[in-house]
């Protein structure tokens, strides 16, 4: 009988420290000629900050990206304004949509890397 409730509390500890260990990421990889301009929204007082990508439609999508985030988005808007256009360069921007902030939502990665695309169209 102790040995049974040891073991169910032990898998009930397994179970709920594998449940915290839980993350879920949100990748965009942008090439710089499809992004048409970028724009912060307003900030509000324990609202999560955004930055708007309007990029070209393809196959469907969308015309426009919101980000959220925790944080601020300066650095990653500043970085991105440097490939927009650009027929080599791309953007990859990584977001934690289970963060352990305010609102669950943290940028961890905003970069900009040549070559992806290669040089055509």
């Amino acid at each position: 009988m102790i040995s049974t409730l040891v073991l169910s509390g032990f898998l009930l500890a397994v179970t709920l420290l594998q449940a915290s260990a839980y993350q879920q990421f949100v990748t965009y990889r942008i090439a710089g000629k499809d992004i048409l301009s970028i724009t912060e929204g307003a900030h509000v007082d324990e609202d999560p900050w955004t930055l708007k990508l309007k990029v070209r439609p393809i196959g469907g999508m969308s015309d426009e990206i919101i980000l959220e985030s925790d944080g601020g988005f300066d650095e990653c808007k500043q970085t991105l304004e440097y490939i927009v256009g650009s027929k080599t360069e791309y953007a990859e921007i990584v977001i934690d949509m289970n963060a352990q902030t305010m609102n669950g939502v943290l940028m961890i990665q905003c970069a900009t890397f040549h070559g992806l695309f290669g040089d055509g169209g």
